[in-house]
């Protein structure tokens, strides 16, 4: 049987060092260049306004001209280009700065100290006092079960992912109150399941859990006042976004609404992001509507969230100037004519 120790190790390779080191490196890179954006036009906008404070002062001092309606009317056109363009700028620095961190926090998973071996050591988990027990931020876990095709008992990982402290709490609870089932704990913390046919390994670690590419996302929609409720079936993960700014999750399904996903995903680890976001549209009844165009090739995850964030929002403005063209409209006709 594989020891938990050998299985700590298993996925520390040189070559996810490596790339780790790249994404980490191209990660920062893109904070700083976001960064310098948002302060760009920062200063812009501080420009654009006092043009703005200085026009409507003077025009207040000269009679009515063609040529300072038109220069005022070029500036609060240009007022509204960089507000646009900062709101963008921003979501993408607010989704880059999470996956940059994601890729920091993956990299010192990797690199954390091995925990020494050693012997398991039972102990009486006394669920539900697991909070006594499980109590480091996440953990490794790592679920083996036997190769049907090797003459010998050899165990073969099925599967390999971080969790957080809850949710340890959850499986190791859940395994304890099945029969013919061993919950193991060493002196470094580390939980081990003995089920027939099934083996799993939970290693504690004091470094906090990577971001998921839908955590990036949802930063760049709270950028423009956006709420993600998760959603997905059968395997298949999604982000589910209201039309409505102020929507909660039953308000969301119940109206105009964006399923968001990358592939058939939203909950990787960022590092993970390997397709473009697709955002679908469906109505209140939930009948499928539209699926907006998506990021240019090559665009990284940051810049994807931003891109489509960003059409997300544009389909949210129209949808509610023309909302509110309808209901003027509809108010003028009821309204009681006047002698």
């Amino acid at each position: 049987m594989t020891t938990p120790g050998r299985l700590s190790h298993m996925d520390r390779t040189q070559t996810q060092r490596l790339r780790l080191d790249e994404a980490a490196e191209a990660t920062s890179a893109q904070v700083r260049d976001a960064k310098l954006r948002v302060h760009q036009l920062d200063q812009a906008l501080d420009r654009n306004r006092a043009q703005q404070d200085k026009h409507a002062t003077y025009n207040a001092c000269y009679p009515p001209a063609k040529e300072r309606e038109d220069e005022r009317a070029e500036l609060t056109e240009a007022r509204v280009g960089f507000e646009r363009e900062h709101q963008y700028a921003s979501a993408l620095l607010a989704a880059a700065l999470i996956v940059h961190e994601s890729v920091t926090r993956e990299r010192a998973w990797l690199e954390r100290p091995a925990i020494a071996t050693g012997d398991p050591m039972p102990v009486a988990l006394l669920f539900p006092f697991a909070k006594k027990f499980v109590d480091a931020p996440g953990y490794t876990i790592t679920v083996l079960r036997p190769d049907s095709d090797s003459p010998d008992p050899f165990w073969r990982e099925m599967y390999q992912s971080t969790v957080s402290r809850t949710r340890s709490r959850s499986i190791l609870t859940a395994w304890s109150r099945q029969q013919q089932t061993y919950v193991l704990r060493d002196a470094h913390g580390r939980f081990y399941v003995a089920a027939p046919d099934l083996r799993i390994e939970l290693v504690p670690t004091d470094i906090a859990l990577q971001h998921s590419e839908g955590d990036a996302l949802r930063a760049a929609l709270a950028v423009y006042g956006f709420t993600a409720y998760d959603g997905g079936e059968g395997g298949f993960t999604s982000l589910a976004v209201s039309l409505t700014q102020e929507a909660s999750e039953e308000e969301t399904y119940e109206g105009p609404h964006f399923l968001i996903s990358s592939g058939e995903h939203a909950d990787r680890l960022a590092s993970q992001h390997d397709e473009l976001w697709g955002a679908s549209l469906y109505d209140e009844q939930g009948e499928y509507v539209t699926t907006l165009d998506g990021a240019p090739s090559g665009a990284t995850l940051a810049e994807d969230c931003a891109y489509i964030v960003a059409a997300v929002a544009e389909v949210a403005r129209r949808a509610f100037r023309e909302e509110t063209v309808y209901f003027a409209r509809s108010a003028g006709k009821d309204a009681p004519t006047q002698d």
